[in-house]
């Protein structure tokens, strides 16, 4: 774990951050990088790689620590929370056991295992620029997932990126469409299948849409099918596959709407025209 200044009237945190807890009425802070406190939420990291002192604060940034009482109140309901998860309910017995052996502690063992808790439970308060570096990725991701899935109902054609782009634009700044302000406000530590539904509806708002997957069987000479099977496999998924006595490749090919033209001009280009292509499905995902 990290050395950390923490005796200053007022901290700086500088390049560091705060896990917010608030409970019981009151409201507990640890300070952590923020980088890695990201990589424990997602399992990557461990509670020591986050936390950069074992120290909890009221008030961080007035450098008010929360006294040993509230912070063995935190450590009792942590450790309970963990036997439930295992064994279901618990006996009076069994919550007393827990108790008394939180009583037991040393100081710093009690400031140890709440401020890990908090790290478990509490809220990360991104530093500005991480949050808008977090969110510019987001907004990257989900233009990208939206190009790949995507087409303009009335021509079964993709929009290109900068289309996308604007309407994005426009949904994330709350410009107004048609009379309504809309405004769909991202969070950077929110899965993007979390907010991919508003962003989609808003977005159709001001674009027809639809999302879609095509399930295409193909057939390819023997010639050109050997180099093409791992093409066709970065453009979608094969469902079926097969090898025909001729030498020849047949398959049943799951193909994202918005690649699906760029997937039928390489595959013309690649065998010249020579080859069998027959749309079996277009399933609506959006």
């Amino acid at each position: 774990m990290s050395s950390f200044r923490g005796e200053r009237k007022k901290l700086d945190l500088g390049k560091y951050s705060l896990v917010v807890l608030e409970m019981g009425g009151k409201k507990f802070e640890i300070i952590v990088d923020p980088r890695a406190a990201l990589k424990y939420y997602k399992q990557e990291a461990k509670p020591d790689d986050a936390i950069i002192i074992y120290e909890v604060y009221y008030d961080a940034q007035k450098g008010t620590r929360a006294s040993i009482e509230d912070l063995r109140k935190l450590v009792t309901k942590g450790a309970i929370e963990q036997l439930r998860e295992r064994k279901g309910e618990l006996s009076r017995d069994e919550i007393e056991k827990i108790r008394s052996e939180v009583e037991e502690l040393d100081e710093d063992k009690i400031k140890e295992l709440a401020s890990k808790y908090i790290l478990k439970k509490g809220v990360l308060k991104l530093p500005k620029e991480l949050r808008d570096e977090l969110l510019e990725k987001k907004k990257r991701r989900i233009i990208s997932y939206i190009q790949k899935y995507a087409i303009n109902p009335a021509t079964n054609a993709p929009y290109p990126p900068s289309k996308i782009t604007e309407a994005l634009h426009q949904v994330l700044s709350g410009e107004k469409i048609e009379g309504q302000r809309i405004r769909i406000m991202l969070d950077p530590l929110k899965e993007i299948d979390e907010e991919l539904p508003a962003i989609i509806n808003a977005l159709k708002m001001i674009l027809p849409i639809r999302l879609e997957i095509i399930t295409v069987k193909i057939r390819i000479p023997p010639q050109y099918a050997g180099p093409l099977f791992s093409r066709v496999q970065k453009f979608g998924t094969i469902k079926e596959s097969k090898w025909l006595n001729d030498g020849s490749w047949e398959a049943l090919v799951e193909v994202p709407g918005g690649q699906f033209m760029q997937f039928h001009k390489m595959l013309t280009d690649q065998t010249h025209g020579n080859l069998k292509l027959e749309i079996i499905e277009r399933r609506t995902i959006g």
